[in-house]
């Protein structure tokens, strides 16, 4: 899957560099009637992209947004790992960020601590919510939230048993008391037995194509001129490197 970054390098949580190592996954949703990634994700002048990332979501005119430590005079204490949205033209996206070994503000705490920090530390993102009504919206949402956590699983070792909503998290004792994202999911009759049940299904048809991949090229030489090239490659050839081949790159 495509997993676009915008760091929130100017909000609390990333300034406190709190290293964690997750062994699972909170799922939320937002709460508010508002679907657009813009509301919540915007780069400042610090990141390399800032033009590209502007380009794709659009501006937040109300400066509302997450990336920054203080909101309209009030210190902002919400930071995740990652939202799931539409972008400005109506696609359905997921933007990074932050850094998956810093630790979130993501789910407050319960009685038992918080899968915020070690050593109960999970990867925890927003899925936008719109009006739950769209059903279309609700499908391209959670089909993304879904390719999102099997992509979390493979990268980072975890299991798809380990993912929670924020309203179990609560109830395990480690979140605050929230009620998402099965708010939205019941409208549909679905609830996260169902969610974790497609992203292992998800997992089990992971090939290899969908998995970063290295690979190691041997380049033997560089030419301007075609033809050098060609009498290289016929010289290359005669030595016994049958499998050696041209490739075209423009500079």
């Amino acid at each position: 899957m495509i997993v676009k970054q915008c760091i929130f390098t100017a909000n609390g949580a990333y300034k406190a560099h709190k290293h964690i190592k997750p062994i699972g996954i909170v799922v939320h949703s937002t709460g508010c009637n508002n679907e657009m990634l813009r509301r919540y994700v915007q780069p400042t002048s610090a990141n390399a992209d800032y033009k590209e990332i502007i380009a794709d979501l659009g501006k937040n005119v109300y400066n509302n947004h997450l990336n920054q430590e203080y909101i309209n005079g009030v210190y902002n204490d919400i930071c995740m790992h990652a939202f799931i949205g539409k972008n400005d033209k109506g696609k359905v996206e997921t933007y990074q960020t932050l850094p998956y070994d810093y630790a979130c503000w993501g789910c407050g705490s319960g009685c038992k601590g918080s899968f915020n920090y070690d050593p109960t530390a999970h990867i925890q993102f927003e899925i936008c919510e719109d009006g739950l009504t769209d059903k279309a919206y609700f499908t391209n949402a959670f089909n993304e939230a879904i390719e999102y956590c099997a992509y979390l699983c493979d990268k980072l070792g975890l299991k798809s048993e380990s993912i929670v909503s924020h309203k179990e998290a609560s109830a395990l004792g480690y979140a605050s008391a929230h009620g998402d994202p099965e708010n939205w999911l019941s409208r549909y009759g679905k609830d996260m037995d169902w969610f974790r049940t497609q992203v292992k299904n998800k997992m089990k048809k992971m090939t290899a194509d969908d998995k970063t991949k290295t690979i190691y090229r041997v380049q033997v030489g560089a030419y301007a001129n075609e033809a050098n090239a060609k009498a290289f490659l016929k010289k290359v050839k005669k030595a016994g490197f049958t499998n050696a081949f041209i490739t075209k790159v423009e500079v």
